[in-house]
């Protein structure tokens, strides 16, 4: 059984520049399935010491994804990794767990035989072969019918050729996986085809919202984030909006007496207030305000679970740049920049609702100002847009070899927050 050489400590050295994203996958019910991990290794070499850019991209994949453990990324959830023909015959697959990982071959490996017969086994030690970007020539054949999730790129395509894609290789019998859905429109489309697999980012675009009025609960957490900008609203005042609110009451308190927050012995809820401090509960209040529908699971849950990512992600990359005292703005912008899809409100008529920072404001509405580079960058980022992530690093003068740790700090702040709010 063959199996993948480990990196030296000299080539160790050589990959701790490396940009790490997931992108999510879900079924039919909306359930989220798994995440594709995007990867690529962000220096300008692309050789060294005779090893081949192809051998440096599958060392960055075991540098990164072993070192830094799967379930970092995942949560739990599989992880599809996209496969080289140099990775899938040196067998780097037998590094990760069968019943974790979906092996994604490119699209760009040419099926000859010792391809075929190297998926032959991985399929046979118990992996789920997918198929990327695939488009059908008889060639491919041998794998199609060894692939358990055939990838299908739908943007811009008509139902015509929707159908006619899916026809092709549906027979084979595998799962056909959607990519680069966009819009409402197409998901519905090729799920009423038989597509059983969905990628893309049709759930927050804001042309696919659906008309919702924000619940009683909601506006109270507005109201009270209004209150808390306003610097002539007393304390009592405050105490006064919280108590009109059993559920949120009860949620500042358990918060204020959490470890993290160091809070015992709370006489009231104006003490809880002076406690957290208001710059900290307005934070708070704004993290409900998201959370409040991440109950309905789904791709709910997942655009909350971006959203706070995101908020976090702008955050420290602020701190790590010229201005950190951007970096609470920063956080705001982040978290509120999917808040139509979450809410399924226009984005305009919410921040009518929210007394924010001209600042803040431009950067959600118009994509301009201070902070709109680092959001910019950070949405480039979860899209694996690395020539844009590059880019909009210099512009905010920030070293991109910190990039990946952040991302991967944001997505475990991101997960202890949601535990704590369940």
């Amino acid at each position: 059984m063959s199996t993948a050489t480990t990196p030296d400590a000299k080539s160790q050295e050589s990959l701790v520049d490396v940009f790490v994203a997931r992108q999510p996958i879900f079924d039919r019910r909306g359930e989220l399935y798994a995440y594709e991990l995007l990867y690529r290794r962000t220096g300008a070499h692309t050789a060294a010491d005779g090893v081949t850019a192809d051998v440096m991209a599958s060392e960055v994949l075991v540098h990164a994804f072993l070192n830094i453990g799967l379930d970092r990324l995942t949560g739990g959830h599989l992880a599809f990794l996209n496969f080289t023909r140099d990775m899938l015959l040196r067998g780097m697959h037998q590094l990760f767990d069968p019943a974790a990982v979906v092996i994604e071959l490119l699209e760009s490996v040419t099926p000859d035989r010792e391809v075929v017969d190297a998926c032959h086994a991985l399929v046979g030690a118990g992996y789920t072969l997918a198929l990327d970007d695939f488009e059908y020539t008889p060639e491919f054949e041998p794998l199609l019918r060894l692939a358990k999730i055939i990838k299908l790129d739908v943007l811009n395509k008509g139902e015509d050729e929707l159908r006619a894609a899916y026809d092709r290789v549906a027979p084979y019998g595998g799962t056909i996986l959607a990519e680069r859905v966009e819009t409402q429109a197409i998901h519905g489309s090729c799920a009423a085809l038989g597509y059983g697999l969905f990628q893309g980012y049709y759930f927050s675009k804001p042309e696919t919202l659906a008309r919702r009025d924000l619940s009683a609960a909601q506006i109270t957490i507005l109201r009270l984030m209004n209150l808390l900008r306003d610097p002539n609203t007393t304390d009592a005042a405050l105490e006064e909006a919280f108590r009109g609110d059993v559920s949120l009451t009860y949620k500042l308190l358990r918060t204020v007496n959490s470890a993290s927050m160091g809070g015992r012995g709370i006489e009231s809820i104006r003490h809880a207030v002076r406690m957290v401090g208001r710059a900290e509960l307005h934070k708070w209040l704004s993290l409900l305000l998201v959370t409040s529908v991440a109950g309905r699971g789904g791709t709910d849950a997942e655009l909350v679970r971006l959203a706070i990512q995101r908020a976090r992600f702008c955050e420290m990359v602020a701190m790590q740049g010229r201005d950190r005292r951007s970096a609470e703005a920063l956080f705001m912008v982040g978290l509120f920049s999917l808040l139509d899809a979450i809410l399924k409100v226009p984005l305009h008529e919410v921040l009518h609702r929210i007394d924010l920072a001209d600042e803040v404001r431009r950067a959600l509405l118009a994509r301009s100002g201070p902070y709109a580079p680092t959001l910019a960058l950070v949405e480039a980022y979860e899209r694996a847009s690395w020539p844009v992530v590059a880019a909009e690093a210099e512009t905010i003068g920030l070293d991109t070899s910190l990039l990946g740790d952040l991302y991967f700090e944001s997505v475990r702040w991101t997960r202890d927050r949601i535990e704590m709010a369940a």
